[in-house]
């Protein structure tokens, strides 16, 4: 068997190590530039290594992605003392919290993966390996804009680096996102639909996920024309729709749903020493025992839910309810009585009775955001007619896929007034995608829209410590910091 070497690039360093069998190599291995693979398999297995990373069982990925996508946000109660976690929720996060570090080294070995597929098939032209690289720019792009989300300028890894490149510096945000933009247009026009993909394809990235993604780009941006004509694009096309039942998207059998852009389930894999599931493992009851529980919804959250609202029966495990199947006694810890019910299933959907072991995964795109990511936009682009109807959409499949005047909840939104509706579609937004990895990038973006917005929030809170000028953005990882010899340099409003 020929020894295959493999490297570890992670933001300004590099670590190398070795294998004896590509077969042998785990998830976070890296492919080295010098392996030759003459064939498509070979290629195949590099771009389900891509896949991989959003895999909800790979590398403990709730730490990460919870406390820079939700912990700082007003939709969740925290239930733990790791200040890892907690400083997240209270702003008093520092240089050293080892999950955003853990995150910063991920999510760079994630663009290398990419980087890797786009190496490996650079030899190659056709279809076959014009899809491989629309995939690998796919999430390269999500990675460079999830990235810029939380820390603002970074470091861009736009191909795999030679020796002397290990320790670049930060480009601006601007330079970041045109490789963004770029990259999801290629993906656009070279990736099948999800018509084309076929069943057996489910949960790959598609034509549509590119469009999507590039309209969520846009309004993070404020280019709303441009968010307007990509979310369009999505709408037109009716590769995607709303699943007609709203609790379906979040169930086991729901993974693969059409209304799931990006469902991060292509790739399920049961590594070994990990059984448990991080999008569970981090949520549940709290005090129950069933899940960690170190957050569960705010009563901020369960509030802004409309009186009756059926997601909140689908979105909210309330104190009293019960779990079908389940003999135990649900004791809560003091002070709390929500559960996100997204994670909370019979338990005949337990592997081996283990409630930790639930086989679910966050979308991490789907279409009912797309339409309402086309309603903000509509809205500030003086289409209100546009932005209401795509708003009743959402509306009338909350309602049970009912009118107003049927279902006698929900009432239909005729607001024209940019300013009130504007509002309303943040509020819409707020209750369809809780705990969905969307709230807190949605309030840092409000407050350039209406100034004071997320700040006169967090001060209701009594959270008065927030500055939006720091806290909106995380700290570059002092490991990474240190280790690049002075060429990383820290986030202005964390020196």
């Amino acid at each position: 068997m020929k020894k295959l070497k493999y490297i570890l690039i992670i933001g300004g360093f590099s670590l190398l190590v070795s294998c004896d069998d590509f077969l042998d190599v785990t998830p976070q291995a890296q492919l080295t530039t010098d392996v030759y693979f003459s064939d498509e398999e070979s290629i195949n297995d590099a771009v389900n290594r891509v896949y991989s990373s959003v895999n909800w069982r790979f590398f403990r990925l709730g730490t990460m992605y919870f406390t820079s996508h939700e912990f700082s946000s007003d939709d969740v109660k925290m239930n733990t003392a790791d200040v890892n976690f907690t400083s997240a929720y209270t702003f008093t996060n520092s240089p050293s919290n080892i999950y955003i570090e853990r995150l910063w080294e991920r999510w760079y070995q994630y663009l290398n993966d990419c980087n890797q597929v786009l190496k490996l098939t650079s030899k190659y032209s056709g279809p076959k390996a014009t899809q491989y690289n629309a995939q690998a720019r796919y999430f390269r792009a999500y990675w460079h804009f999830d990235l810029v989300n939380v820390f603002g300028d970074v470091v861009i890894r736009d191909h795999v680096p030679a020796n002397e490149e290990f320790n670049i510096p930060k480009s601006p945000q601007e330079d970041v996102y045109k490789l963004i933009i770029s990259d999801l247009e290629f993906a656009a026009d070279n990736l099948p639909t999800r018509q084309q993909w076929g069943a057996a394809n489910l949960g790959r990235v598609t034509k549509g996920t590119a469009l999507g993604l590039l309209a969520k780009v846009y309004l993070y941006r404020q280019d709303y024309a441009n968010a307007y004509k990509y979310a369009k694009l999505v709408i037109q096309s009716g590769e995607y729709q709303l699943d007609p039942v709203f609790r379906n998207l979040f169930a086991i059998e729901g993974k693969y749903s059409v209304e799931s852009m990006m469902p991060g389930h292509y790739i399920y894999q049961n590594i070994a020493g990990r059984t448990r599931n991080p999008y569970v493992e981090f949520q549940g009851i709290p005090g129950s025992g069933l899940g960690s529980a170190f957050f569960a919804p705010s009563d901020e959250l369960v509030n802004s839910f409309e009186a009756n609202d059926p997601r909140k029966a689908a979105s909210i495990f309330t104190k009293g309810e019960t779990i079908e199947g389940y003999t135990g006694t649900l004791n809560w810890a003091a002070g709390f009585q929500y559960a996100n019910k997204k994670v909370i299933w019979p338990t005949a959907q337990w592997p081996d009775t283990d409630f930790f072991k639930q086989q679910l995964n966050l979308p991490f795109l789907r279409y009912a955001d797309l339409l309402l990511i086309y309603a903000e936009a509509a809205n500030e682009t003086g289409n209100s007619t546009d932005a209401l109807n795509a708003l009743e959409q959402v509306r009338y499949r909350a309602r049970g896929n009912k009118t107003f005047d049927e279902a006698g909840v929900l009432p239909q939104i005729t607001v024209t007034d940019k300013a009130q509706l504007r509002l309303l579609i943040w509020k819409e937004r707020r209750v369809e995608l809780a705990i969905e990895g969307n709230r807190w990038f949605d309030l840092i973006r409000y407050e350039k829209v209406v100034p004071g917005y997320t700040t006169n929030i967090m001060n209701n809170l009594g959270r008065t410590n927030f500055s939006y000028q720091k806290n909106s953005k995380f700290p570059i990882p002092s490991t990474y910091i240190t280790n690049s010899n002075g060429v990383l340099t820290q986030n202005p409003n964390w020196q």
